[in-house]
């Protein structure tokens, strides 16, 4: 009456399964290391912006109204420019949490006239140094200048002026940045007043 059903015998996954599923596997773990690595360094981008913020705030209410002749990386990081977490073990200022970039400090030596106090960040990508070199920072800093020099002091303000990415008016634009910024490795030069 009833007729009998064979189960089928079970069989295992085929090769073209596996590399089906191990395919599947590799494009989901790949996506995800690019999340992390991506929010990873977003996360470093913005802590560094927050440092150098920090920076400028800390020597500028330090300074006001004081010449800055003299003012080196021993002297920021006796005043504790930055938390001492990122002290440079040699002293030369900071390390920050952008790969291979420092913070160092100097100062112009004008003559006549007052000294200005100088923040150096980089080297920098393209990316970090368009970031950093549009970051609002107020009329503490007269000028910002963007070249592939670690120190660079400029001759005069007339020669700072000429150089700088910041305009009269206190403005910086993406597309002047961006250009300065095109080559990579470039440093960002903060130039304080007093």
């Amino acid at each position: 009456m009833f007729a009998r059903f064979r189960n089928p015998p079970s069989r295992g996954l085929t090769l073209i399964e596996i590399a089906m599923l191990l395919a599947i596997a590799a494009v989901v773990i790949g996506g995800m290391m690019t999340l992390y690595l991506s929010t990873s360094n977003q996360r470093k981008l913005t802590d560094t912006e927050a440092l150098t913020v920090s920076a400028v705030q800390r020597i500028s209410d330090l300074y006001e109204g004081k010449s800055m002749r003299g003012f080196d990386n021993r002297t920021a990081v006796a005043l504790g420019a930055l938390p001492s977490s990122y002290e440079a073990a040699d002293g030369s200022g900071y390390n920050l949490p952008i790969a291979n970039a420092k913070m160092t400090f100097g100062s112009t030596n004008f003559s006549p006239g007052p000294d200005l106090g100088i923040i150096h960040v980089g080297p920098l990508s393209s990316e970090a140094c368009i970031a950093l070199g549009k970051l609002n920072l107020g009329d503490v800093v007269k000028y910002v200048i963007v070249n592939k020099d670690a120190d660079f002091t400029g001759t005069d303000k007339a020669a700072l002026a000429t150089q700088s990415i910041k305009d009269i008016n206190g403005d910086i634009s993406i597309s002047v940045i961006s250009s300065a910024c095109a080559d990579g490795s470039s440093y960002v030069h903060y130039y304080l007043t007093d």
